[in-house]
């Protein structure tokens, strides 16, 4: 009887309604306004899932639903350090998980160069940071996250992926991630909704201080209902919206970057969906001639974000981290500064527990890891970009747009130096991509 049930709650962890489930509670914990309620349901439910399944993919939309409704709890480390007891349970969980559900431990191509970009990340500095600033709780916490754990997340994600059916990895993997598109537009929505009157007053789009974040989550996301469009055309609908909500977010990377990646967007669908080309062109092209219709209106309303893009007090301060950067680079070339290094926060005064960036992934790279760091990035670019068109169809485009989007956004914000989520779902989807594509892989038994 205690299997049956046991194989009936596995079989429901992994389909549809789980993730509909995870939607439908995630909108509750916005709607109410329960950010720290919703993270103790959602990091039980990830310790539940560990505990009753060996796959790692049922794992993902929680996670990834937590991750999106967490974002506006921003400056909220005196909140969320109260719960640094859940690293034990935690541990307990993973523990169980990895001894029950044994397995071979495999990797491909993808291992090596986020190993270079470990290298990269924990010689950071070398030279030039003081031991102080290294062994700092921040410091360390942002080396081990973006270096070694990153590691460890490729090596346990691409051993616990199964591959036999390359289709449902596909399917399932875009369902969650079109999951998480469509709570963001939510989220957006619920926004607007609960401040209407405002929006009524002034005509204009609301300020919020997580609309880079919400942007950084859709373009992550954005391409993957264009994918599961091809088998039901209403998927679509979920891509537009993100698209729509992200110009709504006042986020000027959003509305340069995910207008070009919701373009590419478009041109992938057209070119791979075949059988519904002429349908598609045509949506495509009546929507455009309505956007055509009500650009005055929407550009008007969206207007705040571009006098924000073109003034250039609003560009002062990542225009200053720009011109530190190249300082520090020239300081220390090697190595740059590291990452621990907090000496630019005259220019820009980081919230607690957060690094002291520079607002852009290239000169993070030379002003943090110097010529060494630029090798390294450069060699795992190089591995990502084979892997992607070793097999390139309309999932590997959906995926290639996805990294491309949160690559993106992080010529202008932290981005891929966050270790969690963005970070880590790049690496995720670098092994679903080698996993799908069939890619040869190396094994070792435990």
């Amino acid at each position: 009887m205690a299997s049956v049930a046991v194989a009936a709650l596995r079989k429901y962890f992994g389909s549809v309604y789980f993730i509909v489930t995870l939607f439908l509670l995630a909108c509750l914990v916005t709607a109410a306004g329960l950010e720290v309620a919703g993270m103790l349901v959602f990091v039980f439910l990830i310790m539940l899932v560990l505990f009753f399944t060996d796959d790692l993919l049922v794992t993902t939309p929680a996670f990834l639903l937590l991750s999106a409704f967490e974002i506006k709890s921003y400056g909220s480390y005196d909140t969320y350090i109260r719960f640094w007891w859940l690293i034990f349970p935690a541990i307990i969980t993973a523990v169980f998980h990895f001894v029950k559900y044994k397995r071979s431990f495999s990797w491909g191509a993808n291992l090596y160069g986020t190993i270079a970009a470990a290298a990269a990340v924990t010689l950071g500095g070398l030279g030039a940071i003081t031991a102080k600033e290294y062994f700092s709780t921040v410091s360390l916490f942002y080396v081990t996250g973006l270096g070694v754990a990153m590691v460890v997340v490729y090596i346990i994600v691409s051993s616990s992926l199964k591959s036999d059916d390359k289709e449902a990895l596909s399917e399932r993997f875009s369902t969650i991630m079109t999951a998480l598109c469509a709570f963001c537009f939510f989220m957006v929505f619920h926004h607007y909704a609960v401040n209407f009157g405002e929006v009524l007053k002034t005509g204009k789009i609301l300020d919020f201080q997580w609309r880079n974040n919400i942007s950084s989550l859709i373009m992550m996301s954005m391409p993957f209902p264009f994918y599961l469009s091809r088998r039901k055309s209403p998927y679509i609908l979920i891509g537009f919206l993100g698209y729509f909500a992200m110009l709504v977010s006042g986020s000027r990377g959003g509305l340069i970057f995910g207008t070009i990646e919701f373009m590419l967007c478009l041109l992938m669908t057209i070119s791979f969906d075949k059988k519904r080309r002429r349908l598609n062109v045509a949506v495509f092209a009546g929507l455009i001639i309505i956007f055509i219709m009500l650009a005055s209106d929407l550009l008007g309303f969206i207007g705040k974000t571009f006098k924000r893009l073109l003034e250039y007090e609003e560009n002062k301060i990542r225009l200053g981290l720009l011109e530190r950067a190249v300082e520090d680079f020239k300081s220390n070339p090697l190595f740059g500064r590291g990452l621990g290094y907090f000496g630019n926060r005259d220019i820009h005064k980081s919230a607690k527990f957060s690094l002291c960036w520079y607002h852009s992934s290239p000169f993070q790279i030379i002003g943090s890891f110097g010529i060494f760091g630029a090798v390294c990035y450069a060699f795992q670019f190089f591995i990502r970009m084979r892997t992607v068109f070793k097999n390139f169809d309309f999932f590997t485009c959906s995926v290639f747009l996805s990294w491309l989007g949160i690559e993106m956004m992080s010529l202008v914000n932290p981005g891929v130096f966050c270790p969690f989520p963005y970070l880590l779902m790049v690496t995720f989807s670098f092994v679903v991509l080698e996993k799908y594509g069939a890619e040869k892989m190396r094994s070792l038994r435990f």
